[in-house]
């Protein structure tokens, strides 16, 4: 019996160190693989470099000059949105995803720099209905052409210059330039339009 309590105390005496060392394995696993994640670089997405391709530039700033047709359209298509017809206007409900000014205005805000995003949504007619917000449809609209073909852009100190000629019809407007300057967010390293200057379709924007 003392035999066998002597060969128990010797065995767990040598266990011992292979358990702990067992325990510990995970935590270097985990440290390492912590240190492989800082030590990988960041990815960027084109947006985030743009100006190498013209091609992004424009895809780019037609997104942005569209995003008050998509909170119309979203109105439009809202089939379980309510309508109401007030002073000659047309208010349509909008749906979950434009159901606020700050969602509204962060949508905006992918492509505008903030005080832009906000006097664009300013220049919105809207109406809060029980909580809810409804947007009037617009009577004019400013189809815009912006094309590989009629945009130059100027790169500068890591911002962007871009002019676009003839962007749109010249039954629509005499003065048809637009320009663009596009700076990279601080905070998400996104590019955004800091300013837009020309008169065609100001109205939205100032």
């Amino acid at each position: 019996m003392k035999n066998n309590w002597k060969n128990w105390v010797i065995f767990l005496s040598l266990s011992l160190p292979l358990f702990s060392a067992g325990c510990t394995m995970p935590a270097k696993e985990e440290s390492k693989s912590k240190t492989k994640a800082q030590n990988k670089p960041v990815k960027l997405s084109a947006i985030q470099k743009l100006g190498d391709n013209k091609m992004d530039v424009v895809l780019f700033l037609n997104r942005a000059e569209h995003v008050l047709e998509e909170v119309y359209f979203a109105a439009l298509d809202n089939a379980k949105g309510k309508t109401v017809y007030e002073d000659g206007l047309v208010f349509r409900e909008l749906p979950k995803q434009f159901e606020s000014k700050d969602k509204i205005v962060g949508y905006f805000g992918r492509y505008w720099s903030m005080p832009l995003a906000l006097s664009m949504y300013d220049k919105l007619t809207t109406k809060l209905i029980k909580d809810k917000v409804f947007v009037a449809v617009p009577r004019v609209d400013y189809p815009v052409l912006i094309s590989v073909r009629n945009t130059t852009v100027a790169k500068s100190n890591g911002e962007l210059d871009v002019t676009v000629q003839d962007a749109t019809d010249s039954s629509f407007a005499s003065d048809r330039t637009l320009r663009y300057r596009l700076v990279r967010d601080q905070k998400t390293k996104r590019f955004e339009i800091k300013a837009r200057s020309g008169a065609y379709g100001s109205e939205q924007f100032q």
